[in-house]
């Protein structure tokens, strides 16, 4: 495992400390203590920076890791609730079509004044205003 760009230090430090970092390590789910030390020590240099120009790149730096973590998330939890929708309305569409008897031109007419009515309102469309007809009206 030895690579020229990496060196093995031995650290003595308190239990107490390594218990902390290693709970810590696990709630920001880092892969190994490595790498969860790297970023500590990194991101301590960072703040003891002293020059402007060095703040401002590690803030930078800092910012862009924060962002590009936090967009993951919301990615996963918008792509998670999608699925789900999705699902939801998959078992509606079953359940409409054993209930129906449309031909293939009224559902393509379906779909033509659908499409046309999200781009109108771009979805934001109350179930009350559906009901009442409004919506397929204009």
């Amino acid at each position: 495992m030895d690579s020229p760009d990496m060196q093995r230090i031995s650290l003595y430090l308190p239990k107490k400390l390594i218990e902390r970092a290693d709970r810590t390590k696990e709630e920001c789910g880092f892969a190994s203590r490595n790498d969860f030390f790297a970023r500590a020590v990194d991101n301590f240099i960072a703040d003891q920076l002293l020059s402007d120009e060095e703040i401002s790149s590690a803030l930078n730096e800092k910012l862009s890791r924060a962002v590009h973590a936090l967009s993951e998330d919301n990615s996963k939890a918008i792509s998670k609730g999608l699925f789900r929708y999705a699902v939801q309305l998959e078992i509606v569409v079953q359940i409409l079509s054993q209930l129906s008897d449309f031909d293939d031109s009224e559902i393509d007419d379906m779909r033509r004044k659908a499409i046309n009515n999200v781009r109108r309102t771009r979805g934001k469309i109350s179930l009350e205003e559906i009901m009442r007809g409004y919506y397929n009206e204009k």
